[in-house]
């Protein structure tokens, strides 16, 4: 049996897993503090030295300006950049040193079982990514050592291990709403004989549960503290801001189990108290849970089977442990059994990853956890900047719908505008419809690519695009001349 991990790297906390040799089920392999999943987090210390995980997390609120957190929020921002002592910050290398923490530590564990260090990967992302996001998390990998066989979208990874866990899940409807620490993600999925088809997926990767643990520093600030104009984001990089973030945190956590809670925080050197209800809490943020109910309407609308009876709801995500979700999806799914305890919402993503690494790696062999992926999609559409024939309007013409499989290639043929031409440049757009021809302003410009040919055409001359998308979601461009 070929060996491959399979790993989620979430915003917020992460986690690594294997396939048992035997029984081909995944099992998490804890980290050094005997805990399954490891904070997302890296801090650099007075001599700018990075510390990762459970270790960075305990450093990090006494001196919020030296850490970095959330850093996959900002895998779509190509602008961010932020220094911390001598240290250059971007979201690749942090993810890179995320990612080998998290072998570094499932190594030691390995190597007290006489196992060889971990090398080929299956990374999970957000199913809302795009070509880029999707990229660059390829690109951390490699520069954490790891050889990248393969990027998974998250809401997928989660169905294949709850698809492991029996065959309730055969011939039913099913939607996964995965709110984790930073990210949004939904899709509607299908099982049939064991392979898993996704209908269509949705989602938001700048909503998750540090928006909620925000919204209570904000209330905070302006009920508790006075402070009138002043919200987290003013003071996210201070010693006070962090102290407020971990602390609304634990509240929200306690929210979850009961109607009350203590929020406890130091700000401008006074201590205060107070007692947090979830009734308000569940107010201040009620907004951001519709965000994903309007996800969630999108999903369904763009479906390949729209007028689909959803079975059941799973949900994934340590966030999914608010009550308000639960009680929301059910005033919108009021006959859907919903899922959440009893399916590993923290461990879910990183078991599935490891099934699908598991399949990758050895396609001879029945699938792990007998089950497998049939159809995933994108979120994104990709299509070639051209000119509108007759016209000097520039338009994206789509040559793959997110509607498509996820591996899929698309082509078109366009035409030389000159005598005499030898190249081409070929511009790929991403966009989030489903038309065939937009306007260049509704698409998001991912790739710029200059094609020769090497020798003078005519006006008029064919030029025959295809764009490939692969199992990880990553695009690749050819041209040909006829």
């Amino acid at each position: 049996m070929t060996e491959i991990y399979g790993i989620d790297l979430g915003t917020t906390y992460s986690c690594i897993a294997e396939i048992n040799s035997i029984t081909k089920l995944p099992s998490v392999i804890k980290n050094q503090d005997d805990l399954a999943t490891t904070p997302s987090i890296v801090f650099f210390d007075e001599n700018d030295a990075p510390l990762v995980g459970g270790e960075a997390k305990r450093y990090m609120a006494s001196d919020p300006s030296r850490a970095v957190a959330f850093i996959k929020r900002e895998m779509s921002n190509p602008t961010f950049r932020m220094e911390i002592g001598c240290n250059e910050i971007t979201p690749v290398k942090i993810s890179a040193m995320i990612l080998k923490k998290l072998v570094d530590d499932a190594n030691i564990n390995r190597k007290f079982r006489g196992k060889p260090p971990i090398k080929d990967v299956v990374i999970t992302v957000p199913a809302y990514f795009g070509n880029n996001e999707r990229e660059l998390t390829r690109q951390a990998g490699i520069i954490a050592g790891l050889n990248v066989l393969g990027l998974l979208n998250e809401p997928t990874a989660a169905a294949l291990y709850y698809g492991s866990r029996g065959n309730v899940f055969n011939e039913k409807t099913f939607m996964v709403y995965d709110l984790g620490g930073g990210t949004f993600d939904v899709s509607i999925m299908r099982m049939h004989n064991n392979v898993l088809e996704t209908l269509s997926t949705d989602g938001d990767h700048h909503l998750g549960g540090v928006d909620w643990d925000a919204a209570i520093v904000d209330y905070a600030l302006k009920v508790v503290c006075g402070e009138s104009g002043v919200t987290y984001e003013d003071i996210k990089h201070t010693r006070d801001g962090g102290d407020m973030i971990m602390n609304a945190e634990k509240c929200k956590k306690m929210l979850s189990e009961s109607d009350r809670a203590p929020l406890r925080f130091r700000y401008k050197g006074r201590m205060y108290m107070h007692e947090m209800r979830r009734s308000t809490f569940e107010n201040l943020t009620a907004g951001l849970l519709k965000k994903t109910i309007d996800s969630i309407r999108n999903a369904i609308k763009i479906s390949k089977d729209p007028n689909a009876k959803i079975d059941m709801i799973f949900l994934v995500g340590g966030s999914s442990y608010m009550p308000m979700v639960k009680e929301r999806l059910y005033m919108e799914f009021p006959r859907v059994s919903i899922f959440l305890e009893q399916f590993e919402p923290d461990l879910a993503v990183a078991k599935g990853a490891a099934i699908q690494a598991f399949n990758i790696a050895n396609p001879q062999s029945a699938p792990a956890a007998g089950v497998k992926i049939g159809t995933d999609l994108s979120s994104r559409s990709y299509g070639a900047g051209c000119m509108r024939t007759g016209t000097d309007e520039h338009i994206i013409d789509n040559l793959i719908l997110r509607t498509d499989p996820m591996v899929y290639e698309g082509t078109c043929r366009h035409y030389t505008r000159n005598d005499n031409q030898t190249s081409t440049s070929v511009s790929i757009y991403e966009n989030k419809t489903v038309e065939k021809e937009l306007s260049v302003n509704d698409g998001v410009l991912v790739q710029r690519q200059r094609i020769e040919w090497g020798y003078p055409v005519p006006k008029g001359t064919p030029v025959d695009y295809t764009i490939r998308r692969g199992l990880d979601g990553i695009i690749h461009i050819e041209a040909m001349c006829e």
